[in-house]
């Protein structure tokens, strides 16, 4: 039997001047690191964020990961 897939929820910490589409990207890069390099990464979604101060913020993320050899369905964006 297959592993099932998993909802993992994170935080990034980014200069307040890049854009939601930049910590997206970026979100998803650290997802795919760490799923691990068999895994599949489903999706990325921002949840928020909060000021830290000193020009950074504090974003909410989660991803979805599936393991390899697992037929599950990704999860919609």
């Amino acid at each position: 039997m297959a592993k099932a897939s998993r909802v993992h929820h994170d935080t990034i910490v980014v200069p307040v001047r890049m854009s939601a589409a930049q910590v997206r990207a970026l979100a998803q890069r650290e997802a795919i690191a760490q799923a691990g390099e068999d895994a599949t990464v489903a999706f990325v979604h921002l949840h928020g964020s909060r000021p830290l101060g000193a020009g950074e913020v504090e974003w909410r993320y989660s991803y979805q990961v599936i393991p390899p050899g697992d037929a599950t369905t990704p999860m919609p964006d």
